[in-house]
Parts: C-alpha cells; sequence; structure tokens
C-alpha cells in the first residue's frame, strides 16, 4: 500500500555511500524515537549520527510526510503535492548546517489511501564534530496558504516544525569494533534500494520489520566474518524475537538487513538490538524503537485527531503522559480504557464509543466557528451529555439584561428555563419570546441585527443527559443540567459563561 515518489531518497544497500559511513561503535549514541512535527499537520524526523573516522561525523537526515496530510492540486490534468523541506542544525546559536529542498508528487488522480502508509520521503546530510546540537526541521506545503490575510499577502504557508531538537554526537573510540545503528526500513526493491522509515511505524500497512545495518572492524583485526545477534524485545526489555547469523567482511566492512514478521506482535512499543562480535574482544551493540498499531483509524487520523478523543478519556495527568507516548502504546491505552466503559463487553460493538465517535463527527459539523467543533465549548458540552432536551436560543440586547437573568436562572436549582414570568423591566427593554430550538435544528443567531451585540443559548438537560463516561454521571442537580452560552461578538463562537454546576478542568 506504500506511495514512494522520491527515487533519489533511496539508500542502496549495496552502494559506496552507506557502508562507509552507517558505523557506530560500542557504547555510542543511543537512537531516539522518532520525531513528529507539530502545527498545521504532521510529519516525521529520524536522525543517525553516522562516524566517518576522520574525527567527525555525519548526520543523516531522514523526513517522512504522510500524503494524506497534503493538498493536491490539479494543473493541466495532473494532480500534484508540492513540499517545501527546511534543515538548521546550530551549535550554540550559529548555524552549522541550513539547507532548502522542494519535493514534488504528480499522479493522475489524488491519493486514494489517506493513512500512513502513503508518504513523501526525503533523506540529507552533513557532517560535523562531536558535540552537543539542535536540529529545527520545517515542513510546508506550498499548496496550502494560510487562511489569513496576513498569509495570503505575505504567501505564508501552511507548515510545521521540529524545533530546536536536541542532538548529542559522541566521541566514538579508534581502535573498537563499529555497528551500525540500525535503519528500519519500509520496503526494498529488486535493485537493492531501499525505502527508510523515518516515522519508525509498523503494523496494519506494513507488518514486516525489516532491519539494515552493518559492521566494520579496525585494522589490522583479521577476522573474516562477524557473528551478529538481532533480538526484539517489548520496551521492558522482555524478547520477543531472536535471529542470528554471520555476516562476511570485506575490507574489515559487512552489511547485512533482517525482517521479522510481526504479524502476532500486539499494539505497543518495541526496540530492536542488534549485537555483535568477531573474537579478541571485538564486541557491539546498537539499537532502534518503534512502534506498531494495528486500528485502521489511527493510521487514517492526524496525531491532533488522537488527542481530540484521549483528551475526553483521560484525566490532566493521564493525558499528559499519553501525548509523549507512540501510536503504538497511544493505541494500546485508548483499547484498554474503552474496554473498562463497554456496556457489553460480550458482543463485538462498543456501545460507548460508537456513540462516542457519532457525537465527535455531529460536533465537527454544527459547533465549529474558529475551531474544531468537537474542542469547543458547546461541543465538548454535546460529546460528554449527548443531545439536550431542550435549546433556548436569544438574542441579547445591547443592555445585557436577558443575559443576566438567564445566568441567574443557571445557578436556580429551582427554575429550569427562562420562559414564564419576565419583570416589567425586562419587557420594557425589549418585547422577545424565546425561541425553542430542536437540537436538529438550531442555528446561531449571527450579526448585530437590530441593535443585539450577539445571541446566547441555554441547554437543558432535565435529568442529566446521556454520559458516556463514568466521571460525568455524577455531574446533575435534582432538576437536571443547564448550560449557558455566549455569543458575545455575534460570529457564533458561542462560549460556556455559567452551568447549574462546578465543572471541571474541561471547561
Amino acid at each position: 500500500m506504500r506511495d514512494w515518489r522520491r527515487k533519489e531518497s533511496r539508500i542502496h544497500l549495496l552502494g559506496a555511500f552507506l557502508p562507509a559511513l552507517i558505523v557506530f561503535a560500542a557504547g555510542g549514541v543511543p537512537s531516539a524515537a522518532s520525531l513528529v512535527g507539530s502545527g498545521d499537520f504532521d510529519f516525521y524526523v529520524d536522525v543517525a549520527s553516522l562516524p566517518t573516522g576522520t574525527g567527525e561525523a555525519v548526520q543523516l537526515l531522514q523526513v517522512a510526510v504522510p500524503t494524506k496530510e497534503l493538498r493536491y492540486e490539479e494543473h493541466g490534468g495532473v494532480f500534484r503535492a508540492d513540499v517545501r523541506i527546511t534543515f538548521d542544525l546550530r551549535a550554540g546559536g550559529e548555524s552549522i548546517f541550513r539547507k532548502a529542498v522542494q519535493l514534488r508528487d504528480s499522479r493522475s488522480a489524488p491519493p486514494s489511501v489517506k493513512d500512513l502508509s502513503s508518504f513523501l520521503c526525503h533523506v540529507d546530510s552533513c557532517s560535523v564534530a562531536p558535540g552537543r546540537y539542535t536540529l529545527t526541521v520545517t515542513v510546508e506545503d506550498l499548496q496550502k496558504r494560510k487562511r489569513t490575510l496576513l498569509g495570503w499577502v505575505r504567501k505564508s504557508y501552511a507548515s510545521s516544525v521540529v524545533k530546536e531538537a536536541a542532538i548529542e554526537v559522541a566521541a566514538l573510540e579508534t581502535g573498537a569494533l563499529a555497528l551500525g545503528d540500525p535503519i528500519l526500513v519500509w520496503s526494498i526493491d529488486g535493485d537493492g534500494g531501499v525505502i527508510p522509515n523515518p516515522m519508525q511505524i509498523y503494523g496494519l500497512r506494513k507488518d514486516t520489520l525489516t532491519v539494515l545495518a552493518n559492521a566494520v572492524l579496525p585494522p589490522p583485526a583479521g577476522a573474516d566474518s562477524v557473528r551478529v545477534r538481532i533480538v526484539v524485545t517489548k520496551a521492558a526489555g522482555d524478547a520477543i524475537d531472536e535471529k542470528r547469523l554471520s555476516v562476511p567482511l570485506r575490507d574489515g566492512r559487512g552489511s547485512f538487513t533482517e525482517s521479522f514478521d510481526l504479524a502476532a506482535y500486539v499494539a505497543g512499543d518495541y526496540r530492536v538490538l542488534i549485537e555483535a562480535e568477531a573474537g579478541d574482544g571485538f564486541f557491539a551493540a546498537a539499537g532502534k524503537d518503534f512502534t506498531v498499531a494495528w486500528e485502521l483509524l489511527n493510521w487514517q487520523r492526524p496525531v491532533r485527531d488522537i488527542l481530540v478523543e484521549a483528551g475526553f478519556v483521560f484525566g490532566d495527568d493521564e493525558y499528559e503522559r499519553f501525548k509523549r507516548m507512540t501510536l503504538g502504546e497511544q493505541e494500546a491505552q485508548l483499547a484498554a480504557a474503552w474496554k473498562k466503559i463497554d456496556p457489553t463487553p460480550q458482543t463485538t460493538v462498543n456501545e460507548a464509543y460508537a456513540a462516542f465517535i457519532a457525537r465527535v463527527r455531529y460536533a465537527d459539523g454544527h459547533f465549529g466557528v474558529f475551531q474544531r467543533g468537537a474542542t469547543s465549548d458547546r461541543g465538548v458540552t454535546y460529546i460528554r451529555f449527548g443531545p439536550p432536551d431542550e435549546i433556548i436560543v436569544r438574542p441579547v440586547p445591547k443592555d445585557r439584561a436577558d443575559l443576566l437573568s438567564g445566568m441567574e436562572k443557571i445557578g436556580d436549582e429551582y427554575e429550569i428555563v427562562l420562559e414564564g414570568s419576565r419583570s416589567d423591566q425586562d419587557a420594557m427593554i425589549r418585547d422577545t419570546r424565546p425561541r425553542i430550538v430542536s437540537p436538529e435544528r438550531q442555528r446561531a443567531t449571527r450579526g448585530n441585527v437590530g441593535g443585539d451585540a450577539g445571541s446566547f443559548e441555554i441547554w437543558t438537560y432535565n435529568v442529566k443527559g446521556d454520559p458516556i463516561f463514568p466521571g460525568d454521571t455524577g455531574m446533575t442537580l435534582k432538576s437536571g443540567l443547564r448550560f449557558l452560552f455566549l455569543d458575545s461578538d455575534g460570529y457564533g463562537d458561542y462560549r460556556l459563561v455559567g452551568t447549574s454546576e462546578d465543572m471541571y478542568s474541561a471547561y
């Protein structure tokens, strides 16, 4: 299912470049998890420090941008995406390496597969001395302008960034066996070219892990082969899989690849560890982390959508830990959380999760103005408690008398709605009957019509609504739940300004 559009980014197994550069001495820089860009879309960065034997090290910079995140526009019958990638490697504020490259993907139709298995990838490199650095990688979608006037004037584009990621290039011991840091591979073609996997994600769209590495013996060591042990472990260190092989050496160098079938692996984080031994005390080890995810939805939706779901499922502390997890660990954590609140665990359908997804879609379609509907105040309320039993929509006069009256009644457990008796003072200000609107037909009163400054809505749940999450089941008074939302500017951007109970951090 993968889609590769950059042949120049492929690495050749038998070429002169890779075997000469991808070498790590024992005790070298430990591999880190893939870096994920933040901003308008997701992208992934992986960095490998590759010693050259001259005292400096080559930094192999790998970037992958899922095509599902990009805009494809038609130009003369061809659908095209254009991406600009900018690297900025700095030491103490000084730019050591700065480069911008542009990728273009042209096809006869827009991508049909909207998931992580279709991506654009670029591999670059630079040579640096041992030390500490920061790397900033910016990716711009040149087919998608910023949705602001300033964005159009300045020709700024939708973009994301990995900002000032810390990189430490260690000084490597001379005269020791060097082992290539594992490079995780998406696929290998017939002529020996490999497509690297900076995302470090496997599972549904690629259930085979392929690892590339090489070993280098210093002169005058006379061994003609290196014994290699490759182990896949869980994050806790428990071994899952193991393979052993003998790698022949030529001029002290040898490259190798090995694959593992991941079909039986559960979602979560793993590590591939490579150990090499050549006798006479020559030993080296290196490792790389990866994650496995099986849910189709998690492959298709951006990380920010997964975080929206997690914001409802977990408390503040759990959510902060969740944000730092990989895709596989996030999938495992969400699956365990939803399993706990499945009303019919003996069936294949989790009704609580199905209701949640339906409400998110409704909220996105009905409550979004300047932000995503599911994250707006009305959207959050709708997702947590379901459709209200009653919605009252009323314009707000300039003196806000109706709004103040509504706020008083929100806090009065014996007064559920605003209709009914009204003070003579309110009647003198404006003779406006409250409109009771069903959730399916609700619409915001927008614009400053007739001198009104906006509108407000009162949502009433006669009892406690239809909460999905256990923590919301106790959020009720005997007379029901009430929420007051105010659109202060008349543009449909409603904010929660009052409730019948003290709400916690979601508001």
